[in-house]
């Protein structure tokens, strides 16, 4: 079988619908062998997602992409607390912000639905900030990260900027009082989660354990689930784009519908994924689940 002819439904769907991480720059190419940073498992994701529609050498070129990309990461994320909140304004589009506000307007909270795309850190604070109607209204859902003073340092940066933070476990409470006053509240979606925390619900077309609380939140309070994603253009700004809200899917089986509402947000991700490949961080284990 030809690998870059897909083979089934899934593996169709999983097809950059963009052209932009063919252009990799000399220097990611370098980086990409002096720093084999987590390279076998960036391949192992890419292969198990793109194998049968990309070919081998497309997928070590999306790889070098992908390495162009987090070395902007870190060089935008290091010069941004220097530059002034005009300039970072600046570099930010937002687009279709009409979603979230019209959301906002009937009354009730709202759930983002968003992952690790694009440069999240610079597009989402700068982006946000530029309306006013919800500052000191948005609050990240966050797993405390390691080591402690990397966590504190990025905690310190939201602060700064206006937003909250919320403990990924044992949230639940504190997360309905947030939706309850009105309060936008984000989910980063593309993670594993782990023992009963979790759904396993099929991502780019293989099964994954997904974080059930979104779903959860959703159905019990009937705050609408807006997809959002970030992405640096190549000039080097970024835009934020809020999508419409999602359709919420009732089942008569709570599980199910718990079930149904995973799937949906996961394939929201894979959407949003796909335009820009590239910009996702594939140097997480997102595939643990075996069976």
């Amino acid at each position: 079988m030809n690998p870059a002819q897909p083979s089934s439904p899934a593996a169709s769907r999983n097809v950059p619908t963009g052209d932009r991480w063919r252009q990799v720059p000399w220097i990611a190419r370098v980086l990409y062998y002096l720093i084999p940073f987590r390279r076998g498992i960036v391949l192992a994701n890419l292969r198990h997602v793109f194998g049968q529609t990309l070919t081998e050498a497309e997928i070590k070129l999306l790889a070098q992409s992908y390495s162009a990309h987090f070395l902007r990461f870190f060089v935008e994320w290091a010069r941004s607390p220097f530059l002034s909140k005009t300039r970072k304004q600046a570099m930010v589009r937002v687009e279709n912000v009409e979603s979230p506000i019209r959301a906002h307007q009937a009354g009730k909270g709202i759930l983002l639905l968003t992952a690790h795309f694009g440069n999240w850190e610079v597009a989402t604070v700068s982006g946000i900030g530029q309306f006013p109607q919800f500052k000191g209204l948005l609050h990240f859902v966050r797993r405390p990260l390691k080591p402690k003073w990397v966590n504190d340092f990025l905690t310190r940066r939201f602060r700064q900027a206006g937003f909250g933070t919320v403990s990924h476990s044992g949230s639940l409470d504190q997360i309905l009082n947030l939706l309850e006053a009105g309060n936008l509240v984000v989910f980063v979606f593309d993670q594993h989660a782990a023992g009963r925390d979790g759904v396993v619900v099929d991502f780019c077309g293989h099964p994954a354990a997904t974080f059930k609380s979104l779903a959860i939140l959703a159905l019990n309070t009937g705050a609408p689930v807006i997809p959002t994603s970030t992405w640096r253009e190549p000039d080097g700004s970024h835009v934020l784009r809020f999508e419409d809200p999602l359709p919420l899917r009732e089942h008569e089986s709570v599980s199910e519908a718990i079930r149904l509402n995973t799937r949906a947000y996961n394939e929201a991700i894979e959407t949003m994924l796909m335009r820009h490949p590239e910009q996702w961080i594939w140097m997480h284990r997102r595939w643990k689940h075996r069976g």
